[in-house]
């Protein structure tokens, strides 16, 4: 009986535990499948505060740029780039909360196809 009761608490205490975590909604997970004629960008932008964190995972037919940016007066400010890369992923947390822009750049005189997954998550 005493173990029992022991595995229901234990039940109890996990079951406590996912329900406090955050759950994906659909709007936080974006993947998209893109052709970028050339010498074009594909922009995704998204409001981000200091307490999430954005993951993402691209891949393309041939080498792009890529760079995270933010629009503060007249002045665009690069977050992070990455030059002529057909792989990349990572994370990125903003330090201040305001809209944040990625930006993916095929700056050849072809088209280049790519797909992006993102991920909005909490920290």
């Amino acid at each position: 009986m005493k173990s029992g009761l022991l595995v229901l608490g234990t039940l109890f205490s996990v079951a406590s535990v996912l329900l406090s975590m955050p759950l994906f909604a659909q709007e936080n997970i974006r993947v998209l499948t893109k052709t970028l004629p050339s010498s074009s960008a594909h922009k995704e932008c998204f409001a981000l505060n200091e307490n999430q964190i954005i993951r993402y995972w691209y891949r393309a037919d041939a080498l792009i740029d890529f760079n995270i940016q933010y629009v503060e007066g007249s002045k665009t400010i690069m977050e992070m780039r990455r030059e002529r890369q057909a792989l990349g992923s990572g994370g990125f947390t903003p330090k201040v909360a305001r809209d944040y822009c990625m930006v993916w750049t095929n700056a050849f005189n072809k088209p280049v196809l790519f797909r992006v997954e993102l991920a909005r998550l909490a920290r």
